[in-house]
């Protein structure tokens, strides 16, 4: 009987480690919004980029495969904060902007990122030399 118990104990927290792991196949959009709400970055798995400022809904599209997903979302994921209120950031005073995962499944997840304008300075400006049609 204790072994059944411990059989099954272990295959349940197996389903549910696999249930809970995001696999990196299955995100399809990265979208980093730094400073929350002044400029932002689409980047999806396909190589397509677009970059917007502001609310505005016009944007500019970025050349195909600017971006390696893959290497851009392992710089990521270390930075990613659960999506919480001000009060509960580890420092308050902090810049924050997001980031949004979009899975295959079309399922979003939003996090926070703290104080990291040398990350956002580099992805907007390699963005903004990657421009399409833009006169050098």
């Amino acid at each position: 009987m204790k072994k059944r118990i411990c059989c099954f104990v272990l295959i349940l927290s197996s389903i549910l480690q696999i249930g809970c792991n995001k696999n990196n196949s299955s995100i399809e959009r990265i979208v980093i919004d730094y400073p929350h709400g002044e400029t932002r970055l689409h980047i999806w798995r396909s190589g397509e980029a677009l970059l917007f400022y502001g609310a505005r809904p016009q944007h500019q599209e970025i050349r195909s495969n600017t971006f390696d997903f893959e290497e851009l979302y392992k710089q990521l994921k270390t930075r990613l904060h659960d999506n919480i209120p001000r009060e509960e950031w580890p420092n308050p005073q902090s810049t924050a902007g997001m980031v949004t995962i979009t899975l295959s499944d079309k399922s979003e997840t939003d996090y926070l990122i703290f104080d990291e304008e040398e990350l956002a300075d580099r992805l907007f400006s390699k963005a903004k030399k990657n421009i399409v049609d833009q006169i050098p």
